[in-house]
Formats: structure tokens, sequence, C-alpha cells
């Protein structure tokens, strides 16, 4: 029973989530009728349509009856109530008609832009790697460190926990907890995890590259306090090999690809297209 509760819930909540999803288009249902409202038909795979927006642990409930039942009640109620505004005459209203119009646009583009992928040559292996040679940077992962801190308002204050980590190294965490002023993360013992130079301040970066794994900093001043920093490990530069970023780099072209053909599209329509407005020639 509360399983069903909360899939009653998500399902007031697929309504939003259908704007943002592309359907599955075709010329002919062939899925079985299960209901009809105003003569509009329900198919079973309208139901199924409605499972697959649903988070992960729901799909499990794909083929029970109780849900499926929860889904086709909330698919008339929404035929129901949108037949209601058609005939409050709620389409006509122009804000309304205006938003109609641009979800309508938003569909037919994702449905071109699906078309177009499918109608795109597979992009070819030594473009993949063409790609990957001239953007050898972006592939590069920079050094980078893994330390902890504990942030503290005086030199004073800073001075009297190094002494006490100098004594027992395993107070750190609890010593973060209990004094550190980076509320961010003090409950996690002061751990920054794996950071590059440059998402620190400069000050804390130099500090942090310079030590040796484990070792301790003496008290340092940045505009947010005074640090004690540990470092735990360092990571060398490295470039990512191109198998690891083939999938990226055909991410990547399709969408240049695409870029490109959007802009064709657009070419042979010039002669349709009127900007009124001088400042935005």
């Amino acid at each position: 029973m509360r399983q069903l509760m909360l899939f009653a819930l998500l399902l007031s909540f697929t309504a939003c989530q259908q704007q943002s999803e592309t359907p599955k288009l075709k010329a002919i249902n062939s899925s079985p009728v299960v209901a009809f409202v105003n003569g509009i038909s329900i198919h079973e795979s309208d139901i199924d349509n409605e499972m697959a927006l649903l988070s992960d642990p729901m799909i499990q409930y794909r083929n029970d009856p109780k849900a499926r039942s929860h889904i086709l009640r909330s698919l008339i109620r929404r035929h129901a109530i949108s037949h209601k505004a058609k005939r409050l005459g709620l389409d006509m209203n122009p804000a309304i008609k205006q938003r109609m119009q641009a979800a309508q646009r938003q569909i037919l583009i994702e449905a071109a832009k699906s078309w177009q992928l499918a109608q795109m040559e597979v992009i070819q292996s030594s473009e993949i790697e063409s790609y990957y040679n001239s953007h050898y940077d972006e592939f590069t992962v920079p050094a980078q460190a893994h330390a902890r801190h504990i942030l503290l308002k005086t030199e004073k204050e800073a001075w009297k926990i190094l002494k006490k980590l100098r004594r027992n190294r395993n107070l750190f965490e609890k010593l973060a907890a209990s004094h550190s002023l980076d509320s961010n993360n003090k409950s996690r013992g002061g751990n920054l995890n794996w950071f590059p130079r440059g998402m620190m301040v400069k000050a804390f970066d130099d500090v942090a590259f310079s030590l040796k794994k484990h070792g301790l900093s003496t008290p340092l001043k940045t505009k947010f306090g005074w640090h004690i920093i540990e470092l735990l490990g360092k990571r060398p530069a490295m470039q990512k090999p191109i198998e690891d970023v083939r999938e990226e780099i055909i991410s990547t072209l399709q969408h240049q690809h695409l870029q490109q053909w959007y802009a064709k599209v657009e070419k042979e329509m010039a002669r349709n297209i009127t900007i009124t407005k001088a400042e935005y020639q």
C-alpha cells in the first residue's frame, strides 16, 4: 500500500516531466487500446511511455496491474482536464496559444534532431583521432593534491592545534570537527578531496603542493583565517588516452555536425526571414 501511495505521488509530476521529453512518434499506434476519453484512445504503449519517465527504482512495477491502473487513471484525468480547458476556450487565450505553439516547435525540433542524427554518417576513427590531436590540452588532467585542513581564527589557536597534531596525528578529524571554522567540510574531518591548482587561493595551493605526503604545514594565513594543512596524496598530470574519451569526442563531433545542419536549414529559409527592428539586424 505504501509503495502504491508513493507511486501515485510520483504520477502527479509526470505531466511536468513530459514537457522535457521527446515522444516516440509513430505513424500508427498498433498497441492495444485500453480506454477512450471523448473519442481519443489511450494505448498500452502510452502507459509504457509514462513508466519510462519514472525513476529507475519504480521500473520494477512496469508489469504490476495496480501500478499500471494508477497510471491509466492519471492519463484519463489529464485527457479529461485538457478537454475541459478546450471547452472553456482556454486554448484561444493568446498567451496559452503562444505556449502551445512553443511546445509544438520544441517537439518538432527534437524530432528533426533525431531524424538528422539517424541520417548522419558514422563518425570515422580518423575524424576522432584528428579531433583528439588538435584538442590535446582538453584531455590533459592537471596535477592534483588531496588535502585536509583546519581553519582557525587566530595564529595562536593555529599553533595550539598544530602542537596537538604533532603529538597525535590521529586527532586531525576530531579537531577539525570541533575547532574548524570551515563549515563546508568540518564534518568530514576537514577533507577537501582532490583538487588541481587554481581551485584554492594561491597561498593555500603553494603550501599544499609543496608538502610531502602526510606532511603538516605550519600555520598559514589567507583571507579566510589561519590554516593547518595535511597533504594526504598527490597525482601527477596525465593525458587521458583516446580510448577513454572516444564517446565524448563522438558526441562533440555529432553536436558540431548538427550545428552545421541547423545553419544550413536556416540559410535555406533566409528569403522568408525578416527582422523588423534595426537593433536586431
